[in-house]
């Protein structure tokens, strides 16, 4: 009897032949393709290539013969022949068959157009960069030249000069000036049988379009020729890109069809092996699957059993096996009652089983008991899944048991454990609370912590004004849930609850008495200290006004004395008499400066004058400009519509408006905003004159702005944080209001308020109080 597979008659040689039968036809049939793709680019390159040359040969026999008649024209206009109207004329007639020309321009020795082909100068215009190139080389070279390409400031587009120069007895008179526009050029000379094949584009050395026929970019994948365009030259070329990239119909048609017959073939001969491999895999597939499956169900730690539609057992695993105590060949085709099923419980267990299969359970499954034959009792979970065949038909049910016994008694133990936890939690005077790490939920609280957290349920769902923290480790940290009312002391740190998922461990206490005593005793150090240094600033201020005023007085004398000292015939250097007014000036500027904080220390009513407060920000910001140019500040005044008059100190407002500029100017320096600027702005109300110094900084923290008035806190290195009080302290001195806010769009507003001054007839008498 011959077998019906013989390994020494194996196909594989056969498949291996036909493979590369079919390897071979690809690669024939791709050498042919490639072939014919070459003929047919070397074509299309060389009829590209012809026409390139044409039309370069067409645009240099153009511009020659535009260049001839520009040499005609120059010879006209030194001859005298031509004025400028006559000039005009013979330019427009010779504009309009020569659109590619822009302009037509007669340019004199000086660079200056005097006379233009298209409109009548009202004065001369001067050519200037890239538009005298041509003009300066033509007077150079004393022939035709052309210029460097550039764009045109009028609509951007590229343009290039020819400058014919006027000779007259061989001196140079000026030039003829030609400009042409490259994208006019080639709308104009090149032929639409040329642009209908091909992207026509005039590119620089760098391979950048400069002009081309059409506006659409050129395909990415066309057949590409380019080729010196001189004149003008400079580096310019011609350069054409084809539209068709395909090869035709003919060639992909044939190509395709060898094509998908050759692939028809291999598919079909990889199917027969396919199929002849699938036969012979097919038998080994099926007898390994048999054993897989045997090998998972007896590797379960989980009972098996499969039960047809009548409830008789079908097949067990070895685990069931070992939960009920019987082997399988006693099992299989058992019906119910089962024989490990405990004595005097058949009725029960009939009944759990019937709800079970008729799908009566929850996905917690249902506890059953088992007896084993040696007595000893197991409790075990089922679950139960309907057994449908592929067709839909229900062939009966398979069932998973796992042996619950030890889990029931940990479960008891564990019930136990808990009910001791409690009592002793329970029993402390501290509170304890534990809440869940995702939600907040209060999972436990004791009576102590209910007592303190105002709960009347220990038991209760959620804690909602409990904190939240973030920290992976233990945390202690004092809070107080009621404003300041009650202060607490809470120790926290992560725990895995009973469930296994992440909670807090809160211990709580008390400690409102204990952090009362403390602050009030903190506060009253603060006074102290904030009173003594106040005290020391004010001294030191006094001291220092004194001691700058004689050195000040001196300054304004030997000033003044110089002043006087100085001739008046004009023979000093230019500048100096105006320094010595100036020295003069800031010296008693800076003199009512020290008298100003003299006199707001000594406690004195300030020097009131009527005054212009735009000349005050005038002033202040004249003084604050050279920091603000220094550190690249944009400084601007946005004034009131009105004037007005205020009964102020104007050095001290002055003095006001600088330290806020210097402030935001040195913000902005620090933050290194883009685009730095500071803006002053002034309005005048009903009964108030009002500034704004705004910048555009980061603007202000809740943390800054809160303690941005307090005493000796800056948020400069070296600042001394008295500064702003004592700006507010001088607007408070003349009874307006000091204030700080964020801007919409960024940055802040320090902003101050005067009253106005009242008229003569509603001035309160002398002596009265305000």
């Amino acid at each position: 009897m011959t077998p019906l597979f013989d390994a020494k008659r194996s196909p594989r040689p056969l498949w291996l032949m036909t493979g590369l039968t079919l390897l071979a036809l690809v690669a024939t049939l791709s050498g042919l393709f490639y072939l014919l793709y070459r003929d047919w680019v070397d074509e299309q390159r060389d009829a590209l290539i012809q026409e390139m040359l044409w039309l370069e040969q067409s645009l240099r026999l153009q511009m020659q013969s535009q260049k001839e008649w520009g040499e005609a024209l120059a010879a006209d206009v030194v001859e005298g022949r031509l004025d400028a109207e006559r000039f005009r004329r013979s330019v427009a007639s010779f504009l309009r068959e020569n659109r590619e020309l822009a302009e037509v321009q007669r340019v004199d020795v000086a660079g200056r157009v005097d006379w233009d082909g298209r409109r009548a100068l009202e004065a001369p215009l001067r050519l200037e960069g890239p538009q005298y190139d041509a003009v300066w080389r033509a007077s150079r070279l004393l022939r035709p030249a052309f210029g460097q390409p550039y764009r045109a400031a009028a609509d951007g587009k590229t343009r290039i000069d020819l400058a014919i120069p006027l000779l007259a007895d061989g001196r140079y008179r000026g030039s003829l000036r030609l400009s042409y526009q490259l994208d006019w050029l080639l709308q104009q000379r090149v032929p639409w049988w040329i642009a209908s094949k091909y992207h026509i584009s005039v590119v620089d050395v760098r391979g950048r379009v400069l002009a081309s026929k059409f506006e659409q970019a050129a395909h990415p994948d066309g057949i590409a020729y380019q080729i010196g365009f001189d004149p003008p030259g400079y580096g310019l070329s011609l350069r054409a890109v084809s539209y068709r990239v395909g090869v035709g119909l003919t060639l992909p048609v044939l190509t395709g069809s060898i094509l998908f017959l050759t692939l028809s073939l291999a598919f079909t001969v990889w199917r027969i092996r396919r199929h002849v491999r699938e036969r012979a895999a097919v038998e080994r597939t099926l007898a390994s699957e048999v054993s897989l499956r045997q090998a998972m169900e007896d590797c379960m730690k989980g009972g098996l059993v499969s039960l047809d539609r009548t409830g008789r057992i079908e097949r067990v695993n070895r685990a069931f096996c070992e939960l009920s105590g019987y082997p399988a060949d006693a099992l299989l085709g058992l019906s119910r009652p089962f024989p490990f099923w405990p004595a005097g419980e058949a009725d029960a267990q009939e009944a759990l089983l019937a709800r079970a299969l008729a799908g009566e359970f929850t996905e917690e499954g249902l506890e059953l008991a088992f007896a084993r034959p040696d007595g000893e009792r197991v409790e075990v979970r089922l679950f139960v899944s309907p057994l449908i065949e592929r067709d839909g038909a229900q062939r009966g049910w398979i069932a998973s048991l796992y042996d619950v016994t030890e889990v029931r008694r940990q479960r008891v133990e564990l019930k136990a454990a808990r009910e001791r936890f409690l009592a002793v939690l329970n029993g402390l005077d501290a509170g304890v609370c534990v809440t869940g790490g995702e939600h907040g939920d209060l999972l436990y609280a004791n009576p102590a912590f209910g007592r303190l957290w105002w709960l009347t349920e220990p038991d209760a769902a959620c804690c909602p004004l409990l904190p939240r923290l973030a920290e992976p480790g233990p945390v202690a940290f004092e809070f107080s849930p009621d404003d300041g009312r009650r202060c607490f002391q809470l120790q926290r740190r992560r725990i895995a609850w009973v469930d296994g998922s992440e909670a807090w461990l809160d211990i709580l206490a008390d400690v409102t008495e204990a952090r009362a005593r403390d602050a009030r005793e903190r506060a009253q150090a603060e006074r102290f200290q904030a009173t003594s240094r106040l005290i020391a600033m004010g001294e030191m201020a006094s001291s220092l006004a004194h001691e700058l005023n004689q050195p000040l007085t001196a300054i304004n004398t030997y000033a003044s004395g110089l002043s006087r000292r100085l001739p008046d015939d004009g023979s000093l250097p230019r500048g100096v008499t105006a320094a010595v007014a100036a020295i003069a000036e800031q010296a008693r500027r800076a003199g009512q400066i020290v008298n100003s904080i003299r006199a707001f220390i000594k406690k004195h009513a300030p020097q009131l004058e009527p005054s212009d407060p735009e000349r005050i920000v005038a002033r202040a910001i004249g003084l604050a400009e050279p920091l603000a140019r220094q550190h690249g500040v944009r400084l601007s005044l946005e004034p009131g519509r009105r004037g007005v008059s205020l009964q102020v100190d104007p050095v001290l407002i002055e003095q006001v408006l600088i330290n806020l500029i210097k402030n935001a100017v040195e913000a902005l320096v620090s933050a290194r905003t883009a685009r730095p600027q500071v803006r002053v702005r002034t309005h005048v109300g009903d009964a108030f004159w009002r500034v704004e110094v705004a910048d555009n900084g980061p603007g202000l923290s809740g943390a800054i702005e809160a303690n941005l008035f307090t005493p000796f806190y800056s948020t400069k290195p070296e600042g001394m944080g008295i500064g702003l009080n004592i700006c507010r302290s001088i607007v408070e001195f003349h009874r307006g209001e000091f204030g700080v806010n964020s801007a919409l769009s960024g940055g802040c507003v320090f902003w101050f308020t005067l009253p106005l001054a009242r008229p003569e007839k509603e001035t309160a008498p002398e002596g009265a109080v305000d």
